[in-house]
């Protein structure tokens, strides 16, 4: 009879040895397919960080440069005003490509980058307006080349600012005590 005890302990003990390794392997392969979609997860939130960072470098490079060719256009408009300039279809031109750069970075800037990237177009479009009726003969009672220039003073005030905000989204520029360095 002990004989036959031993043998159904050791039968027993073969086959729940055989269960618990088997159970523990699963284990071990669900703990590792979770750590691997983790790990897949991981991966693809970085990688779509990387195209929406890429998408803002984008769209900065071209607002930035869009920006300030209308900023010279402009300028150069307001100092060819004594001539009637007829230059003013490239200005047009101009204008319409930075909008077009405006208009991509309203859908990919934040919002803080936004608010100054705003402001710079309401400066540039107020001295676009102006400039455009000097030319034109058909003035409002403001309007002067004194009025255009205070707009592209702040236009230029605001490039700096706007520049300095996308370097700072981008990493870039590091802040320290609150300010930009």
């Amino acid at each position: 009879m002990e004989a036959l005890l031993v043998a159904v302990v050791g039968v027993c003990g073969t086959l729940s040895a055989a269960w618990l390794t088997q159970r523990s392997a699963a284990r071990s392969l669900a703990a590792e397919r979770h750590n691997a979609e983790r790990l897949r997860q991981h991966e693809e939130t970085t990688r779509a960080q990387e195209r929406v960072q890429q998408a803002r470098l984008t769209s900065y490079v071209a607002l930035n440069q869009c920006a300030r060719h209308y900023f010279g256009a402009l300028n150069n408009s307001l100092h060819a005003l004594p001539e009637r300039a007829e230059h003013l279809d490239e200005l047009q031109e101009t204008r319409s490509e930075y909008r077009a750069c405006y208009a991509e970075a309203q859908m990919v800037v934040p919002d803080q980058v936004l608010a100054v990237a705003s402001a710079v177009n309401r400066e540039l479009n107020q001295a676009y307006g102006i400039l455009r009726r000097l030319h034109g003969g058909t003035l409002r009672d403001a309007d002067s080349a004194e009025q255009a220039r205070a707009h592209l003073d702040a236009a230029r005030r605001l490039l700096h600012d706007l520049r300095r905000e996308m370097r700072l989204d981008l990493g870039i520029t590091q802040v320290v005590d609150g300010s930009p360095q």
